[in-house]
């Protein structure tokens, strides 16, 4: 089923919906919370919470692309998961590797000219350095699953995100946003 005829069922409070959203998108929400969470039981928990999510919020908004906006709803609900529960701190090494070069942000517009200057970033990119940086940062892969996916050895990953992130530096400071 195509994401309009989704979106219709949400705007009719068809309930049928969920099912459709749980069967069509629940596997890629699933893995992006297995990679985010390490607790099976979170995972599924939050997968429900994001059903619901998206069956609130849809009505008012009508996405363009629900896959994007299913996968959105699941990195944003897994990474509030972790912020939550201080017994679990966010993975030390991939916290480290953000934070070298991403400013703190204090507001939606802070936030927002934030995303759209990494966005112009990556589009100057190779498709190839695109996907691998969105592997890590996004989907928060490991750098061994993105070795194996992309026929890459982990030090050619390895260097390549090293070298991404600092030309991303450089231009986020050249951009005065750093």
């Amino acid at each position: 089923m195509d994401d309009n005829a989704i979106i219709s069922m949400l705007n009719r409070r068809d309930e049928a919906a969920i099912s459709v959203i749980s069967q069509q998108y629940g596997g890629l929400c699933r893995s992006l919370l297995s990679n985010i969470l390490s607790d099976c039981s979170d995972v599924e928990e939050c997968l429900n919470t994001i059903i619901l999510k998206l069956w609130q919020s849809i009505p008012p908004a009508q996405p363009e692309n629900l896959k994007a906006y299913a996968a959105k709803t699941a990195r944003n609900e897994g990474l509030m998961r972790l912020r939550r529960d201080k017994s679990r701190p966010i993975e030390e090494a991939l916290d480290a590797e953000m934070t070298s070069f991403l400013p703190p942000v204090e507001s939606e517009a802070e936030a927002s000219e934030l995303a759209e200057a990494i966005s112009r970033f990556l589009k100057s990119k190779s498709p190839e350095k695109r996907k691998v940086f969105m592997r890590r940062y996004w989907y928060f892969d490991s750098i061994e699953k993105i070795s194996r996916e992309f026929g890459m050895s982990v030090s050619k990953v390895t260097s390549m995100l090293f070298r991404l992130r600092n030309e991303l530096r450089k231009y986020l400071e050249k951009e005065e946003l750093l």
